[in-house]
């Protein structure tokens, strides 16, 4: 990491580390969650695509990186047609040299599909999924189908007994996994 990580940055990743979100992914620590816990704590989720991503500075002069998803499919929270969140940190280099990326943060490229469970935005205006890559489930299409991909992140949300899941599946009909989500945000509405 060249240059340095600014003031509002560090109070983001200590207050991640103090909100005990932190699995082991590298050298970041998150706590395991299923997806009933994903669900409840995501401020928004939808299924979308990414349509952009850039970094920078914003304007406390902390890297980051701006994403922007078409939101295909509302589950949880208001959103809109499209959506941009900040994520700190920048992969590529900025203009400065600057490069700044934590380990866990999930990364984007224009054209992904996904399920994604995003916390509430910080005071500076960052957000992340819900247990960093824990809250980000690609989709697939194959054969005319779409599914669901769990990956080693958060396979682990979808193995719970709840589900009555004895084998984690390779991939989970996407229409089925949207229908399990939207059954568990009519739960935590209660």
């Amino acid at each position: 990491m060249r240059g340095h990580l600014g003031a509002s940055a560090a109070a983001l990743l200590l207050s991640l580390v103090l909100a005990g979100t932190l699995h082991r992914a590298a050298a970041t620590m998150t706590m395991r969650l299923d997806l009933a816990q994903i669900v409840t704590a995501a401020d928004r989720a939808f299924a979308g695509r990414v349509v952009a991503v850039h970094s920078g500075r914003d304007t406390a002069g902390t890297p980051a990186t701006w994403v922007t998803f078409a939101v295909d499919t509302p589950l949880k929270g208001r959103l809109g047609n499209e959506i941009t969140i900040k994520q700190i940190g920048a992969s590529e280099p900025l203009s400065d040299g600057t490069t700044l990326r934590l380990p866990g943060v999930p990364s984007y490229k224009i054209g992904d599909e996904l399920v994604l469970f995003l916390a509430g935005d910080s005071e500076a205006g960052f957000t992340s999924p819900i247990g960093l890559e824990q809250g980000k489930y690609p989709i697939v299409r194959r054969g005319g189908s779409s599914w669901v991909i769990p990956t080693a992140e958060n396979a682990g949300a979808l193995s719970a007994p709840r589900y009555d899941a004895h084998a984690l599946p390779a991939a989970l009909p996407l229409d089925d996994f949207l229908a399990v989500v939207t059954h568990l945000v009519a739960e935590a509405k209660r």
